[in-house]
């Protein structure tokens, strides 16, 4: 495996102790990051295009023992695998099945032991996430082909799929859909659905998950699937300024509630991301990104400062965040 250092200019630096340790010793890239040929010839994309979850090799799995080096397919499946990675790292779809083909095909060996090794020193990803997101990916992709499904969601079908198929799968998911109407599905709504399926002996055709979760919404164990009640305007006593407000106010709905819970989780991720970008984009990474592409180094610069005002624009005005 071929590693790389570049040679740091030391005109300036504001971390100095940073660009030491650079010049310490050489640092070890993802496979994408060295074959940007093999990703254009494979799939006709470069290294600034994000792949699909068809560009993706189908995942094959290889002994437990083999520890031979990587052959020339296994290299380049690495390769794509790592760019679909850094294009779409939180999709589930088209992450969840680079991870899928990493780990069953052991591509990590000449550089990891393990495949939570490779996961934690190269994507800062915890195992049991990756895990996740390799169950979720399946039936991500079989209900959701645009790929417009979270990884609660996907965990949510992943038992569907392994118990009932794929033909139940995307029914229960097209029935909740349906059955939730305007409001948005959350994984808490399949959730409900999924406990209230059959054993899948006593279910004989994907038809009648319908009737299943309708029954289970009247009768209480699905209270996520009933149809939504009809708002009332209620209108206040005159001279009551207090029911005045409450009819303006309007109560809190569970979709509400939902939607509250799912941005806090936004903002918590938004959070840690900007704390890990915070942390990683240094000087010397600038510097190293400079000499190495100057053009897109500046192209991304430029994103990120972007995206940074964007933030600073939205936080401080929550009201305005959509129209920019």
């Amino acid at each position: 495996m071929s590693r790389r250092v570049l040679a740091m200019p030391s005109t300036r630096s504001e971390e100095p102790e940073e660009l030491e340790e650079l010049e310490a010793g050489p640092q070890l890239e993802p496979a994408a990051a060295r074959s940007a040929g093999v990703v254009a010839e494979l799939t006709g994309a470069d290294l600034s295009t994000p792949l699909t979850v068809e560009q993706l090799p189908t995942p094959y799995d290889v002994e437990e023992t083999v520890t031979r080096p990587l052959n020339e397919h296994e290299r380049e499946h690495l390769a794509v695998c790592e760019q679909a990675l850094h294009g779409f790292r939180r999709s589930v779809i088209v992450a969840g099945k680079a991870l899928d083909v990493i780990n069953r095909g052991r591509l990590y060996r000449e550089t990891h032991q393990t495949f939570a090794d490779y996961v934690a020193e190269v994507w800062d990803m915890k195992r049991a996430h990756a895990y996740r997101m390799i169950e979720g990916w399946r039936p991500a992709a079989l209900v959701s082909p645009i790929g417009d499904i979270n990884e609660g969601q996907a965990r949510e079908l992943a038992p569907v799929l392994k118990e009932y198929g794929p033909e139940v799968t995307v029914t229960l998911y097209r029935e909740v859909k349906e059955l939730r109407g305007d409001r948005r599905v959350t994984a808490a709504d399949l959730s409900e659905a999924r406990a209230a399926l059959p054993p899948p002996k006593h279910l004989a055709r994907p038809d009648q998950v319908r009737d299943v979760l309708t029954v289970a919404a009247a009768d209480g164990r699905a209270p996520r699937l009933a149809p939504a009640p009809a708002s009332v305007p209620q209108v206040p006593a005159q001279g009551s300024e207090h029911q005045a407000e409450e009819a303006a106010s309007g109560s809190v709905t569970p979709d509400q509630v939902d939607e509250g819970v799912e941005a806090i989780a936004v903002l918590e991720d938004a959070a840690a991301h900007q704390a890990l970008i915070a942390e990683k984009v240094t000087g010397k990474v600038l510097t190293a990104a400079l000499l190495y592409d100057p053009g897109r180094a500046e192209l991304l610069r430029a994103k990120l400062r972007e995206g940074a005002k964007k933030v600073a624009h939205r936080t401080r005005d929550p009201e305005g965040a959509d129209e920019t």
